[in-house]
């Protein structure tokens, strides 16, 4: 990867962003309001949901932090921050249970992204079976929601 201070100014599609084991790597946009406060443009995915293999809190977080590549529409980087995810385990803990006991209980195809708070279960189209049910349920990611991009975003004042 670009030294970190190289990143900035620099175009995110000439950028290589390799993987950590330390930290997420999240190139994330943002949009600017007319009032000059910005805002996710979209979530961000961490990982592919498998109803029959789920993976385990402590997997899908063993990196405990963001490493967050701001950039604008244009696809300018503008900022970088690290921001620790394991502040926020809590929350991030109830929602992975609200989502594996939908999975458990055989009603995924019922979940939304509005059950959870910050990890949301975000919906694909293709549609795949469940343990436990005979309905068919979407296809599914883990992600962290705009809404918690958001929080993040507020927090560290950018």
């Amino acid at each position: 990867m670009d030294s970190f201070e190289a990143l900035i100014g620099k175009n995110i599609d000439e950028v290589t962003l390799n993987e950590s084991e330390t930290f997420f790597i999240a190139p994330l946009q943002y949009s600017t309001k007319l009032c000059g406060r910005r805002y996710p443009s979209d979530k961000f995915k961490i990982a592919d949901l498998d109803y029959f293999d789920l993976i385990s809190f402590s997997e899908l977080f063993k990196r405990q932090s963001l490493l967050i590549v701001w950039h604008d529409e244009d696809g300018l980087i503008t900022d970088l921050e690290i921001y620790h995810l394991i502040n926020d385990f809590d929350i991030l803990f109830d929602d992975y249970n609200t989502i594996k006991k939908a999975i458990d209980d055989g009603e995924a195809h019922r979940l939304r992204e509005g059950d959870t708070r910050y990890l949301g279960a975000s919906r694909l189209d293709e549609k795949v079976p469940q343990p436990k049910s005979s309905k068919l349920a979407n296809k599914r990611e883990f992600v962290l929601k705009r809404k918690y991009l958001q929080k993040i975003i507020n927090e560290m004042g950018i």
